[in-house]
């Protein structure tokens, strides 16, 4: 979905469409993993992924193992330190030969 077009609105309206300081932030990650998982296998992988990363930093997550999105639960946003420690928990795990994690960006709107 686009941003909605830029205009005055009250405090209510710009926290309703999480716009201006309601904006929230999470990032996108991609695995590649060094071989094909089982279902078991990948169950294993998401369940220490919410156990280890997103429970202990209150974050949510969309997805599955290949690709995802991250931010904050409920409402908030991922931080640069929540994007750094997803990089670097997802790159340690034996499963994972290559894990990349983007920039922090708008988690509500598609820039254009």
């Amino acid at each position: 979905m686009a941003l909605p077009p830029n205009k005055q609105r009250s405090r209510r309206l710009r926290k309703k469409l999480r716009v201006g300081e309601f904006q929230e932030f999470g990032f996108e990650y991609e695995l590649k993993v060094k071989r094909e998982l089982s279902e078991d296998e990948q169950t294993a992988l998401m369940d220490r992924m919410v156990d280890e990363l997103l429970v202990p930093r209150n974050l949510a997550a969309a997805g599955w193992v290949r690709e995802g999105f991250v931010t904050g639960y409920l409402r908030g946003s991922a931080t640069e330190d929540d994007r750094q420690a997803a990089q670097d928990w997802l790159s340690a795990q034996p499963e994972v030969a290559e894990a990349t994690v983007s920039e922090l960006k708008d988690a509500w709107y598609v820039e254009d």
